[in-house]
């Protein structure tokens, strides 16, 4: 962490000229103007590289509504949910034109250079949790892909933020969960279709090993880029207490839709 501080430190004195990882545009590196609810240093390093334009586009989550996911309003999903297996989970930003443009172009087209970004701006995400729901984390895993999908990707965006986030947060990376079978594309299923689809989706990854806490429960944490129902989010969390009883699971989101 000194490291990313001095980093930042330096760039902020000596700004030079570099491009915007979004939009490519050459701008000179400079203190954002524009507020953005993240304190962590490399993140916040990583975010003032974007252009003025590209930031003040980010719909950050400032104000988290619902206790039980931080919707930045009412929640219905929550509220017909019959049984939610996640202590609390956390959204960074709205999940508006800009923002799927931006998940669209590093899922789909294979645009690399969103990987730090995204991660960065799940950082808002994490600090909101742990504001919200105190003490520290034993371990981060991410929901998995199924393995074809994760074949003709090349890479699990999911995993790339949770990675970054054991890194920044000194939490350890763990890959606990995988699928039982694959399942079509979610984007455009409506509500019910997606809670099928979900359901028992999750199980423990073989070989699932799981250090105890000393000091209580243990504390696992799913890192995902999209929330929508919770279906995905409340099945992983489902499979991990099935491997550990007791445990507290709690979320992370890079947008909420």
């Amino acid at each position: 962490m000194m490291r990313g501080l001095l980093r930042a430190v330096y760039e902020l004195l000596h700004p030079v000229l570099q491009q915007c990882p979004v939009c490519l545009r050459e701008v000179r590196g400079e203190p954002s103007l524009t507020p953005m609810p993240v304190r962590q240093p490399e993140a916040r390093l990583l975010l003032n590289r974007l252009c003025g334009a590209c930031r003040t586009r980010i719909p950050w989550i400032w104000a988290p509504m619902c206790p039980v996911c931080g919707r930045p309003g009412r929640c219905f999903d929550c509220l017909r949910r019959k049984l939610t297996y996640f202590n609390g989970v956390r959204c960074s930003v709205q999940y508006r034109d800009e923002m799927r443009d931006w998940l669209a172009d590093y899922k789909y087209r294979g645009a690399e250079r969103y990987t730090e970004v995204m991660a960065a701006m799940l950082s808002c995400a994490m600090e909101q949790l742990r504001n919200d729901f105190g003490g520290a984390f034993d371990l981060i895993t991410a929901v998995p892909l199924a393995p074809g999908r994760l074949e003709e990707r090349g890479f699990n965006q999911a995993e790339r933020m949770a990675a970054a986030m054991a890194a920044w947060y000194g939490i350890p990376y763990r890959p606990l969960l995988k699928r039982t079978r694959d399942t079509e594309k979610q984007s455009g299923k409506a509500r019910q279709g997606r809670i099928a689809d979900m359901r028992g989706l999750f199980a423990p990854a073989d070989g699932f090993a799981a250090a105890r806490s000393p000091s209580g429960p243990l504390r696992i944490l799913i890192a995902d880029d999209i929330y929508t129902t919770g279906s995905t989010m409340n099945d992983c969390a489902r499979a991990v207490l099935q491997a550990v009883p007791g445990a507290q699971v709690y979320g992370i989101a890079w947008s909420r839709s």
